[in-house]
């Protein structure tokens, strides 16, 4: 009975929340407004191409994505509880021929690891994946939980998915070790990623992301109107 629903108005109708955590229902609360540099990306991407969603926490922008662009979406979250609010959420919204959600994490190599988790309920964040430490610096962890880890190349070798066409990476920290485990398929494949690197992270590598997505053939896309937060990169 406690268990909160949330309905979002979007331009082509509404999205449905759901999440026995208020921290799951406020990313959804601020979907137009929150990272509307996000929404604008989303906005513009071609019809009849795939997205890939690498930390897409309980799944706000993969849901956009589906139900105002109709785009097919592969969504990454490694955190169980974000992960089960994901589903029900796609769920609730009849979204299962669109997205498929996967409960592993990307990192530069594949194996077993740990996933540090500053907080288990849905829709938090600042998790670290195979030490604890996120963007914002140490994580004082409240459980390590078991997560098999691919790098980006090696698990299109092994499972053959729909390649992605566009790339939105949201991760808290190891973007780069990403970034590097996927080489082959964003170099071959991707059109545009977006990328979250944050102004004050205490462990910032955004220079690093630039160079590296540079050496794969992205260049920085620069507008007034995306902010230095999600940064957006174009073949």
């Amino acid at each position: 009975g406690l268990v909160q629903r949330y309905e979002m108005a979007v331009p082509t109708g509404t999205i449905l929340f759901e999440s026995n955590t208020a921290r799951s229902l406020h990313d959804a609360n601020s979907i137009t407004h929150g990272e509307p540099e996000t929404i604008r990306w989303i906005d513009r991407l071609p019809e009849g191409t795939i997205l890939w969603d690498i930390g897409a926490n309980v799944g706000v922008y993969s849901l956009y994505a589906a139900v105002v662009r109709q785009k097919t979406v592969m969504v990454f979250e490694p955190g169980a509880a974000s992960h089960a609010a994901l589903c029900k959420n796609i769920e609730i919204n009849c979204l299962d021929e669109l997205i498929q959600p996967f409960c592993l994490a990307f990192a530069k190599q594949t194996s077993i690891d740990r996933l540090y988790l500053a907080n288990t309920g849905a829709g938090h964040s600042m998790h670290g994946f195979g030490q604890p430490q996120s963007a914002h610096g140490k994580i004082n962890y409240q459980y390590r939980q078991s997560v098999t880890g691919y790098s980006i190349d090696q698990f299109c070798k092994i499972f053959q998915p729909k390649l992605p066409d566009y790339v939105k990476l949201d991760v808290d920290g190891i973007e780069l070790s990403i970034i590097e485990g996927g080489e082959n398929t964003l170099r071959n494949h991707v059109k545009s990623i977006i990328v979250e690197i944050e102004d004050g992270e205490t462990t910032s590598n955004g220079d690093e992301i630039i160079r590296h997505l540079n050496d794969l053939g992205f260049r920085e896309r620069r507008s007034k109107y995306f902010s230095l937060r999600n940064v957006i990169f174009d073949k």
